[in-house]
């Protein structure tokens, strides 16, 4: 079952609520109690977003539903990505926490940075934009110039913004809010940067904190999967991660560590979509990130700790993980705390 953040689903139901629906109204809507809508501690369902804003565009025809939540919500409606951008060094790092690490906002959603020399920006997709026809799409696409301009300190960052739907009102009330172009009935759901804007430092940058924020995100991202795995792809996952550390980097290895014959392991690894080397091989990509962020571990170690033959088979399978060589990521990382 996929699902979303507590934030995003809590600024929605209170949205509603304030609107003058009843509990029972929203219950209804959601199809799950407001004791779990409500709990800061659930991730419920990603379907109840939708079906709660469904609800008040059939409530509330031709007015501006989705821009009123999107002025009007707390910046946990993104999941504490927010408290992260904003310890980014400049704009685009803090776009790029953004894109790679939206699933935390929701399972479903995706969100991608596009850069040229002479555009830039950032495009929405989810496959249950249709369930309430982009309005949710609108609220998020709403809260990301307020997350520029009050929470990092970037103003006026945007060229023009486009949607794949038709307007829920008025056009005019789109462009008050954006301030700039507003195209319906476009190819994709995307916000259109200005280039230079990508550039300008965040007033609060602090890169401890950053990098506290990915790594805590990181863990985050884990906990999310891991509650949506079977008990058995679990205890795959773990003895994976168990053998890495010890230097064991076999498929027959997890499947002991996992107490299951090796054909019992393949089975169950296969029938969630992956294989014993792909789940050591997760790991072992995680684990060469994290050694790669520390310039006195130089690579030819790297590659031995996790049991690779020499310095190339390890370049090779972080360039198939990453698209990029473990030099290329690793210069990466320090030119964004330069």
């Amino acid at each position: 079952m996929s699902t979303v953040s507590n934030g995003t689903v809590m600024t929605v139901v209170a949205a509603a609520l304030s609107r003058g629906l009843s509990i029972s109204d929203v219950q209804d809507a959601a199809g799950i109690s407001c004791n779990i809508l409500m709990n800061p501690s659930s991730r419920p369902p990603e379907d109840v977003t939708p079906k709660i804003v469904r609800l008040l565009g059939d409530r509330f025809p031709d007015e501006p539903i989705s821009l009123d939540i999107a002025r009007a919500a707390p910046f946990s409606f993104f999941g504490g990505l927010a408290e992260g951008a904003r310890y980014a060094d400049d704009l685009r790092t803090a776009i790029g926490l953004l894109a790679q690490n939206c699933t935390v906002i929701s399972d479903q959603l995706h969100l991608t940075f596009h850069e040229s020399p002479t555009k830039a920006k950032i495009v929405h997709v989810h496959p249950m934009n249709n369930l309430d026809g982009g309005r949710s799409a609108e609220i998020g696409s709403a809260i990301i110039p307020r997350l520029f301009s009050e929470y990092l300190g970037i103003n006026d960052c945007f060229e023009r913004i486009t949607f794949s739907h038709a307007p829920h009102c008025d056009e005019s009330h789109y462009v008050d809010y954006f301030g700039v172009p507003v195209e319906f009935n476009a190819s994709e759901i995307s916000l259109i940067i200005k280039p230079e804007k990508l550039e300008q430092r965040i007033k609060q940058a602090n890169v401890d904190l950053f990098n506290y924020v990915q790594t805590h995100l990181s863990g985050v991202k884990k906990q999310i999967e891991a509650a949506k795995e079977p008990r058995e792809l679990k205890a795959l996952r773990k003895a994976a991660a168990d053998n890495v550390q010890a230097g064991i980097f076999s498929a027959a290895g997890v499947a002991a560590a996992a107490n299951m014959s090796v054909r019992t392991a393949q089975r169950i690894a296969s029938e969630h979509g992956t294989t014993l080397q792909g789940l050591i091989d997760k790991v072992r990509e995680h684990r060469a990130r994290e050694l790669l962020r520390d310039n006195r571990n130089d690579i030819g170690s790297i590659a031995f700790l996790l049991g690779y033959s020499d310095e190339r088979a390890f370049r090779r399978a972080f360039q198939r993980w990453t698209d990029q060589t473990p030099s290329d990521f690793r210069r990466q990382l320090n030119k964004a705390v330069e």
